[in-house]
């Protein structure tokens, strides 16, 4: 049935769950897959963009096939069903076979590869991890170096090399290896029932201490059908998927659920959008790969819109996918009237095995919210409190933390200290997002309950900034913010009040930052000196405040180009009982030009922003 409304959906959970889900884990996925689509083309891997670019075309049967030879190799190297095996993988076929084949025969920890090395040795040392699956410089260049100082950190670590040639001492290859094992049948079969553990995903923040997030078997074969029922696309649906796999946007919704469902998932280049020449020749891999569903986070989506399509067929798109985070209702709709085909806007989390929300491609889709929940989980708006008590559900209309509860939530993280304030009772999850439910059973997200700034899709963690610049023998104190962008959705600022008669500039502790933070996304974008930081009444530092003025500063020098037209205009950004934050817009002096006409220009300038604006006029 084509899912439409809230309705459909609870129809859908009248069919218990044991008996609406057939495939119990994900080797039973990959074999379904392979026994019903078996020579069709279950990855396509794009090795270059242009028209002359190799191309490998995997089907699902060599699919399963190598998954279970990676299964196999994992074991005769003497990893256990329990042990954690770390992958550092762009995004080519070996990757997931590794990813798969370790959920199968042991645990998958899939790790942005783009961290220092020390803080993915920190990681792998949270998980307890035994392997280590590396792509040689062939494929990435910056990966191998960070092997080698992860390998002095933990000596006992059977490493295993993806591509490039010659031996590497103590080092596995893995593609000659993995091509003599079995393909047909496993060494050693884990029980894989739907609670068996199946992976660990790095989040709360790629920066800073790592939160490890359990996946289970059984969770992953729900999340396998939830993530494409919204669509309701035939087997041959073909998706781009430029995410990468340490993401659960790239490995669960971008590639583990569309193959359950005999799509195609064509991979465009190991580095995905972050390679400019994927953004620069999109509809040219729409085109050629006649894709049917094109997915990225916003903050790709508005780059790749600026990218010419003069002389491309681009209709075989039949959808946009997109998540990480909210989406500019303005983004949407130039999308929707340029290209034609419909955004899918969603709302996802790693602790929930990705998608738990989504707007429905058959029925009504709410621009600016982030659609219904899926079938089986619970999504609840409701007042909680500090100690993480549920005190009530909040109205409809109400904006409240939203919460989520059911067999796709996570059973908690791997340290069981990073439960408090997220696992609440009675099985529920604090999000730590607000949001609104309206009279429909659609979800509308309004800021943040936790401090997390996500910029275009990545997590970043405050407390680094804000540890970094106490380290100043300037700085007081400090509080990181989101800064809204409209192209990232946020980017990192910080305020810091400095000690009494200390002296810094803006940019000396830019500088101290660019040194100091691990990561470059992390850096903040603006340091901003302060007299004296915002506290609550018991001497904590207030950030909603600062988040307030956070906003008023982008929206501020957004406006400059309709300054600089001679139109007078003030904004002011606030509370809202209904958008959580609203920008306002009051235009004093039109400068000669109609009301029309400023309130184009106010929304061709503010329309990027996820922050809602209205316009006034004296």
């Amino acid at each position: 049935m084509k899912v439409r409304t809230l309705a459909d959906i609870e129809a859908l959970e009248r069919v218990p769950l044991g008996e609406r889900i057939q495939q119990q884990n994900v080797l039973e996925l990959l074999q379904e897959a392979a026994r019903k689509y078996s020579r069709g083309v279950a990855i396509r891997y794009l090795a270059g963009t242009g028209p002359d670019a190799e191309v490998e075309d995997v089907n699902f049967y060599q699919l399963l096939r190598r998954t279970i030879q990676t299964a196999n190799l994992l074991r005769s190297h003497g990893i256990g069903h329990d042990d954690v095996v770390t992958l550092l993988m762009p995004s080519v076929p070996q990757t997931f076979y590794a990813l798969w084949g370790a959920q199968i025969v042991a645990v998958a920890n899939p790790v942005n590869y783009f961290l220092e090395a020390s803080q993915i040795a920190g990681i792998m040392k949270e998980a307890g991890a035994k392997a280590l699956i590396a792509a040689d410089p062939s494929i990435f260049p910056d990966i191998w170096p960070k092997v080698e100082a992860i390998r002095a950190a933990i000596p006992d670590l059977k490493v295993f090399r993806v591509g490039g040639a010659g031996n590497v001492p103590g080092v596995i290859d893995f593609d000659s290896e993995r091509a003599a094992q079995a393909g047909d049948w496993l060494l050693s079969r884990k029980p894989l029932r739907p609670d068996t553990l199946a992976a660990l995903f790095h989040t709360g923040g790629t920066t800073g201490l790592p939160k490890l997030a359990r996946h289970t078997h059984g969770a992953l074969a729900l999340m396998a059908w939830t993530n494409t029922l919204m669509f309701d696309l035939e087997p041959g649906t073909v998706l781009l998927n430029p995410l990468p796999q340490f993401h659960v946007g790239g490995s669960l919704f971008g590639a583990l659920a569309p193959i359950a469902q005999g799509w195609t998932v064509v991979i465009p280049t190991p580095l995905g959008a972050r390679n400019p020449n994927v953004v620069r020749d999109y509809w040219g891999l729409v085109e050629r790969n006649k894709v049917t569903v094109g997915g990225a986070v916003p903050t790709s989506l508005a780059a790749i819109m600026n990218v010419p399509r003069e002389g491309h067929d681009i209709s075989s798109l039949k959808a946009f996918v997109t998540g990480g985070s909210t989406v500019p209702v303005e983004l949407i709709r130039r999308i929707e009237r340029e290209i034609g085909a419909p955004v899918i806007e969603g709302y996802g989390m790693t602790e929930v095995h990705c998608y738990s929300t989504m707007n429905p491609l058959h029925g009504e889709r709410r621009s600016g919210s982030v659609g219904l929940r899926l079938p089986y989980t619970q999504v609840r708006i409701a007042d909680v409190g500090a100690d993480g008590t549920i005190r009530r559900n909040c109205a409809i209309g109400e904006i409240g933390h939203v919460l989520m509860r059911g067999p796709q939530v996570t059973p908690g993280y791997l340290d069981p200290r990073h439960d408090r304030g997220a696992m609440l009772a009675e099985g529920w999850l604090d999000s730590g997002d607000l949001g609104r439910v309206d009279a429909d059973g659609y979800v509308w997200l309004t800021g943040r309950s936790k401090d997390l700034i996500i910029r275009g899709g990545h997590n970043i963690d405050p407390v680094v900034i804000e540890e970094a610049l106490n380290r100043h023998p300037a700085v007081e104190t400090a509080a990181a913010v989101g800064l809204p962008d409209t192209y990232a959705g946020e980017v990192p600022m910080v305020y810091v009040q400095l000690r009494p008669g200390a002296t810094a500039t803006s940019e000396e502790l830019r500088e101290f930052c660019r040194k100091e933070i691990p990561e470059r996304a992390a850096v903040p974008v603006q340091v901003v000196p302060i007299p004296v930081m915002p506290v609550t009444g018991v001497g904590k530092i207030f950030k909603p405040a600062l988040r307030l003025d956070a906003a008023q500063r982008a929206f501020d020098a957004a406006l400059t180009p309709l300054r600089a037209e001679g139109v007078t205009a003030m904004v002011s950004v606030g509370n809202d009982a209904t958008h959580g934050t609203l920008a306002t817009v009051r235009v004093t002096s039109a400068g000669g030009a109609s009301r029309e006409a400023i309130a184009r220009r106010c929304t061709e300038l503010l329309g990027g922003f996820q922050i809602r604006h209205v316009v006034t006029f004296a």
